[in-house]
């Protein structure tokens, strides 16, 4: 069993794991933007009691500025420090905190851009992935810089998801909007294709005890697990198929590394499996099956009983596995689009908002 150096590391791989090319440009609060205020990222330090925008920008000349008008898409911790982390944005870059969300930054040349996913090096900090429309840009200069590495050439296929192995961080592992999975084993200097789902890859999930690992959520396809680094693949839909809806992807989580225990929400709702995959079992929510529209879930990576998922209204949470739960209205008007714990400090939570057209 090949095992992640650090503790930090293990935990945070169980939690985590579209346009042109890189614009150069200043950071704008107009075109990319949104109405209203209450947009950007979230943070809770009482395990969703209650939720503080954090969204200040350094900027030069001690001017104030925020980005709390812009729809985040992605974010991501980087697995050697809790407190440095990243939010993609759906169509003004990225922004980065190296004080847990306290203040913000933007690499002058990621100002504009869906980022739809973020990678950071398990073993060099310094080391930054981003899959940005048909391109993958990477930083070997902790954000001062970046280069494309990789292009798609169909122009209407874009990159959804890009991954690490914590283990041996040369592999790299590429999902898009087709569903073709690519593999680099050169830190993205050449690529192969190792899987056709036939469907849009919207979540790659590594297991940090064993990263060949590998589990790959479809959009509409339903979920397929690999032992072995991508040769060979087990389908897990087999048991998904009595709940209506459970194959209409909205996120997907590992529970317990060790276990194996997964948690799918879904058009259906909250489905379980604490065997791989093998079988699931669906939570009793508040709402009937397929009556709540679920869009993220999260559970505290040190108790796993303690689940948390929000609707576009409402977030929910329960502290005994699913068993009872209760609600709070949401502090923004927005979609939520991305629902985390901090890895060492659970209790600290992250959530973002999606402003959808009408």
């Amino acid at each position: 069993m090949r095992k992640t150096i650090f503790f930090f590391g293990l935990i945070l791989s169980a939690l985590v794991l579209a346009g042109a090319g890189c614009q150069i440009g200043p950071f704008s609060f107009g075109g990319g933007g949104t109405t209203g205020n209450d947009g950007g990222i979230y943070k809770s330090q009482d395990k969703a009691d209650t939720w503080a925008q954090k969204t200040q920008i350094l900027a030069v000349g001690g001017a104030i500025k925020n980005f709390g008008n812009i729809n985040i898409i992605s974010f991501a911790f980087d697995p050697s420090d809790h407190n440095a982390i990243y939010a993609g944005s759906a169509g003004n870059g990225l922004f980065y905190s190296y004080d847990a969300g306290a203040s913000w930054q933007q690499p002058t040349q990621i100002t504009a851009g869906a980022i739809r996913s973020i990678a950071i090096d398990p073993k060099n900090k310094c080391v930054i992935y981003l899959t940005v429309g048909n391109q993958i840009l990477k930083s070997v200069d902790c954000n001062r810089n970046f280069v494309s590495i990789y292009q798609e050439t169909r122009a209407d296929v874009t990159l959804n998801q890009i991954a690490i192995d914590s283990y041996n961080s040369a592999n790299l592992f590429l999902g898009n909007s087709v569903g073709d999975l690519l593999k680099s084993s050169d830190a993205g200097k050449s690529w192969v294709v190792i899987r056709h789902f036939d469907n849009s890859i919207t979540k790659m999930v590594m297991n940090p005890l064993d990263t060949r690992k590998i589990y790959v959520a479809t959009q509409d396809y339903g979920i397929f697990r690999t032992g072995d680094s991508g040769a060979s693949w087990v389908d897990l839909n087999q048991g998904l198929k009595q709940y209506g809806g459970a194959f209409v992807f909205h996120d997907f989580i590992l529970m317990d590394a060790k276990a194996e225990s997964l948690l799918l929400s879904s058009q259906y709702g909250l489905i379980k499996s604490g065997d791989g995959g093998v079988s699931w079992t669906a939570l009793q929510l508040l709402t009937p099956p397929s009556g709540a529209d679920l869009k993220v879930v999260t559970v505290n990576p040190q108790n796993p009983k303690e689940i948390f998922y929000a609707t576009p209204s409402t977030f929910y949470k329960s502290f005994d596995g699913g068993t009872k739960w209760t609600t709070k209205k949401l502090p923004s008007t927005r979609q939520p689009t991305v629902l985390i714990n901090d890895p060492l400090d659970p209790k600290v939570m992250y959530m973002a908002f999606l402003q959808v057209k009408k």
